[in-house]
């Protein structure tokens, strides 16, 4: 009987070990931190569709894990308000999470350079929460070079490429890490150049660019934007004069994904996203 007792007692304790073990598992994944990705926007309806990509990419990386969304550009939260779309910014998804007593975050920004717009994150009030923010793509050093390589493979050879930023015509300081980008480009590519909408690099090579279309027929665009909105559809591809499309008027035309569709740009993120949870 004592035997058995005590086989009995071990069992037990084995057990209620093994819930307790369970127990933590699923409070610990409970309680992983919650993930805002934080983008510009746009209101270009199948533009779109790439912050459908980014989400399931993102829970697949992060299981366990909620995610949300919020948008800094308020220009865009008013457009889509119109059209008949709600949206969120950081401000009103900080204070949704706050009144459901959510305490650990993760802003994950998928902005391409540390600009004007991440530092809208920074804005917001997050007092009394446990909140760590993951860099822009083109934040370290380093991501310059794996930028460059995660486009590689959809540049063309035999033509001249054109990586297209946005730039900045207000705050210049902010278009540094664009102008270091074009750095790397010019020295790690031939015929490939960066070009900006506003501000600096700006469009002066897209002179050069154009002779080089002349002798190869060809030229290829490259967003070096998350999502190909507004900008890519009327400023480059656009049927205006202005259009760098029209410009360049190369005898064919290509222009790739934006970045948003790129896993190995998104893994970027991921990694700064990485970094940021085990911050908190």
């Amino acid at each position: 009987m004592k035997f058995s007792t005590k086989l009995v007692i071990l069992a037990s304790v084995a057990v209620s070990s093994l819930l307790a073990s369970c127990c933590y598992f699923n409070q610990k994944k409970e309680n992983k931190p919650v993930i805002v990705l934080t983008a510009f926007g746009t209101s270009v309806d199948h533009a779109r569709k790439v912050f459908d990509y980014i989400n399931e990419k993102t829970k697949e990386r992060f299981a366990g894990h909620e995610v949300r969304w919020a948008f800094t550009s308020s220009f865009i939260q008013k457009k889509l308000k119109k059209q008949g779309v709600i949206t969120y910014n950081l401000k009103e998804v900080i204070a949704d999470l706050r009144s459901k007593n959510v305490k650990d975050i993760v802003v994950q920004s998928l902005h391409i350079a540390p600009g004007q717009e991440f530092n809208e994150i920074k804005k917001v009030d997050m007092t009394g929460l446990n909140v760590s923010v993951g860099k822009a793509l083109l934040a370290e050093d380093q991501d310059l070079n794996e930028v460059l390589a995660a486009v590689k493979p959809s540049m063309i050879n035999d033509a001249p490429n054109v990586f297209v930023a946005h730039g900045n015509d207000h705050h210049l300081e902010y278009n540094k890490r664009i102008v270091d980008f074009n750095d790397v480009v010019l020295a790690n590519t031939n015929d490939t150049y960066v070009c900006s909408v506003e501000g600096l690099p700006g469009t002066d090579k897209l002179a050069t660019v154009k002779d080089l279309a002349a002798k190869s027929g060809k030229v290829n665009f490259v967003p070096l934007m998350i999502v190909a909105g507004d900008h890519v559809m009327n400023d480059i591809m656009g049927e205006e004069a202005e259009a760098w499309k029209n410009i360049i008027s190369a005898r064919e035309t290509t222009c790739t994904k934006p970045l948003g569709y790129n896993d190995a740009i998104l893994e970027i993120y991921f990694k700064h996203l990485d970094t940021a949870i085990k911050s908190l």
